[in-house]
């Protein structure tokens, strides 16, 4: 499986666009399920595999934000990672290890080995090079390489993972200076004294507040987003199931937090840590996107999804202390408010012009280094790179619902703009967001991987 370039008209079985998590899981079920028999491409510039943008930090900062034994890439082996763990470390404490939260770069090893472990990782080429185009023809889907290969496949698998939001470019100044918070060595790299305004106060920004840390930053850092709210920590582990969500699904979305609260309320005067309720929720989340209607969705995306984020989408609890440090020490200051303009500051670095939430007047702090920490594109029509733009012009993609994602139907079918499903072109991970809303993390990645190997191998 040593990466190189594309044969000349190479025939495979199914083409896999994107070499992150998403895809090396679909290479894994595919390899389990079909053996040698099968040929398999991955298309990925990247040298190594499984890294994409969640996995291919080698800091030690930066965990999981779940813990090790709720993230098997093999559903019917749950402590599939932790005994990656425990021969990797050389531990004999299984159950110690199945309740922390690992460095991220250890998961991607993980795959890399998990995939590469396989009887059949030969039936597997690793193309160094990226998909700027897909066609239909009789027998399946043509795809373009950067290079000017092509790949002739009878199915496609896009699993392109996530992309950053850029900034709008009528926001930054010549002189700026800017990192993006996904480029890890970048963020390091900012001069330990420089004030530092980070844009966006998601997981993103927890990686880059944690980078500066790590690198014994000492500037002042300061954290912009319209809400003002950071990501809510893990409780110790607890059931995953119990709460069903009967009682939510005919509920709007003010009632469906109403009723939460509740419920929510009751559980913490019974004891229990209030994220529980949130991880008992886990296994409903496309039930209680897809029961909302549209104004109900747009209602969500408008006003209530940062505060589902923060509370569904937590950080590790040693992650949390470290930000809380961080603000106690006067280092880091998060402030609400909505970002106006980016103007070079007269004695250097630049001033971000931003309205307080619920303020009148524009206030404006200085920053030597921006860093952009706002979160994924969720829009096909706004996100980078030729190859969705290319799909989208050949109509065999849509937006999902709301205008995110690609619109799928089944187990991942991208839907054509005739309406139609493609029975060769399947999408999963990231782009799902519109039809699944929960689509990005292991446990749906799993599924749908699986799910996806069963049908191109007919099982």
């Amino acid at each position: 499986m040593t990466p190189g370039p594309a044969p000349q008209d190479a025939g495979f079985d199914a083409v896999i666009i994107g070499g992150g998590a998403a895809g090396v899981l679909v290479a894994i079920r595919l390899l389990m399920q079909g053996g040698q028999a099968m040929r398999i491409a991955i298309v990925e510039p990247d040298a190594l595999l499984a890294r994409g943008v969640a996995y291919s930090t080698d800091g030690p900062e930066h965990l999981l934000n779940v813990i090790a034994s709720r993230m098997s890439a093999i559903a019917e082996e749950p402590d599939h990672f932790v005994q990656f763990l425990v021969r990797d470390r050389q531990e004999t404490d299984a159950a110690a290890l199945a309740d922390t939260f690992a460095p991220r770069r250890d998961y991607g090893r993980y795959l890399r080995h998990t995939l590469d472990s396989l009887p059949a990782r030969e039936a597997l080429m690793h193309l160094r090079d990226r998909a700027v185009d897909v066609e239909r023809d009789d027998d399946g889907h043509i795809v373009h390489l950067a290079s000017g290969s092509q790949l002739r496949t009878a199915h496609v698998v896009l699993a392109i993972g996530n992309a950053p939001r850029p900034l709008p470019a009528h926001l930054l100044h010549d002189g700026v200076r800017f990192a993006e918070a996904w480029d890890y060595d970048a963020v390091r790299g900012i001069a330990p004294d420089a004030d530092v305004c980070i844009l966006g106060s998601g997981l993103s920004m927890v990686d880059a507040a944690l980078s500066l840390a790590q690198a014994g930053h000492r500037g002042h850092i300061r954290v912009l987003s319209r809400h003002g709210l950071v990501p809510l920590p893990h409780a110790r582990p607890g059931p995953q199931h119990g709460d069903g969500a009967d009682d939510l699904l005919p509920l709007g979305v003010r009632a469906r937090w109403r009723r939460l609260r509740q419920r929510i309320d009751g559980a913490v005067a019974a004891g229990e840590p209030w994220q529980w309720s949130f991880d008992r929720l886990r296994h409903h989340g496309e039930a209680l996107w897809r029961s909302l209607d549209d104004g109900e969705r747009r209602r969500f995306l408008r006003h209530a999804v940062r505060y589902w984020d923060i509370h569904r989408h937590r950080i590790a609890p040693q992650v949390a202390a470290m930000l809380e440090r961080m603000q106690a020490s006067g280092q880091l200051d998060v402030v609400a408010g909505r970002l106006r303009s980016i103007t070079a500051d007269p004695e250097g670095g630049s001033c971000v012009h931003h309205r307080p939430r619920h303020g009148e007047r524009d206030h404006m702090l200085h920053a030597d280094w921006i860093v952009n920490a706002t979160g994924v594109e969720i829009n096909i029509d706004l996100r980078p790179g030729e190859l969705l733009q290319a799909l989208r012009e050949r109509g065999l993609i849509l937006p999902g619902p709301q205008g995110i994602g690609i619109a799928t139907t089944g187990i991942g079918h991208a839907i054509d703009r005739r309406g139609h499903p493609d029975p060769r072109l399947l999408v999963l991970g990231a782009m799902r967001i519109g039809d699944l809303w929960e689509s990005i993390a292991i446990p749906e990645l799993r599924e749908q991987a699986q799910q996806i190997a069963g049908f191109i191998l007919g099982k």
